[in-house]
């Protein structure tokens, strides 16, 4: 396999690598030795991930996750470039985040199990565009990325066994479709404290508004609107924990319009108030 592989970041909590493939024609790789565990987010193409006799369908939205000691091969299912942002960890590393993992211990604790996909919830692509933004920039509190990698990292390796199949897609609506939803969350992220409508979203992905709201909820398993109201949640949970505004500065700043609409909404998402969450 042909590709670009850039660190990102290198530091005891993890290695990240920008992985972007460079491959001209759809292939199948050599194998390749997995040395370390590793948690791959899947920011863009669609590939099969072979370990043994077991293939999973990788594409943009999910993450893999890789146990070390394996030989596994890539075969690329289209055209479109594959590119993820690969989380490295060393033996230490990984027997701390196994400490802290206990609903995936029926991962860890499973030699039939070398490779997983992870479904990423609006939050976990929220802060995964925060960290990789963070990343690109020439300087950057080391602190504040590895502070969001370990949120990352808890949200990913907190999901448990699978309760759910992934979202089934043809190889069409993965080449032509994951595409555009991707260039939506994209939007959503950099413009979540705005008033942003399904029109304005729609127009994103060069899709009807009817046609756009069954496609992201079939992809994302989110409507539009809850995915909006989660990525603002979680720029909310940050700037409570991380800063000494005051809530009502937040809750307008993160795009409510109200701070009663706001406490409801972070209360039933979060389990507690936004005051009981500060202190």
């Amino acid at each position: 396999m042909q590709a670009d592989i850039q660190t990102l970041y290198q530091s005891p909590v993890c290695t990240v690598h920008n992985f972007l493939c460079r491959c001209q024609e759809c292939s199948v790789s050599a194998k390749e030795y997995q040395e370390t565990f590793s948690i791959a987010y899947i920011r863009k193409g669609n590939f099969r991930f072979r370990v043994f006799r077991n293939e999973l369908d990788a594409y943009s939205g999910l993450f893999l996750l890789c146990k070390p000691g394996y030989e596994h091969q890539v075969a690329h299912v289209h055209n479109i470039p594959d590119q993820c942002t690969i989380f490295s960890f060393t033996a230490a590393s990984e027997e701390l985040l196994m400490k802290h993992a206990a609903g995936f211990s029926w991962f860890f604790n499973n030699p039939d199990i070398q490779s997983i996909l992870v479904k990423a919830t609006p939050e976990m692509e929220f802060l995964h565009q925060r960290i990789f933004s963070l990343l690109q920039k020439t300087h950057y509190p080391s602190l504040w990325a590895e502070q969001l990698m370990t949120a990352l990292f808890h949200l990913v390796l907190s999901a448990g066994a699978p309760r759910h199949p992934l979202p089934v897609l043809n190889d069409k609506q993965k080449r032509n479709y994951l595409p555009a939803i991707e260039k939506v969350k994209a939007f959503i992220h950099e413009n979540y404290a705005d008033n942003v409508t399904l029109p304005q979203l729609a127009a994103q992905g060069n899709m009807s508004p009817f046609h756009f709201n069954r496609l992201f909820k079939q992809i994302t398993a989110a409507t539009p609107y809850s995915y909006l109201l989660q990525v603002r949640l979680k720029q909310a949970a940050l700037q409570l924990c991380n800063t000494g505004l005051p809530v009502t500065d937040i809750a307008f700043s993160t795009g409510f319009n109200s701070l009663e609409h706001f406490s409801a909404a972070y209360k039933k998402q979060f389990g507690q108030s936004p005051s009981a969450m500060r202190s």
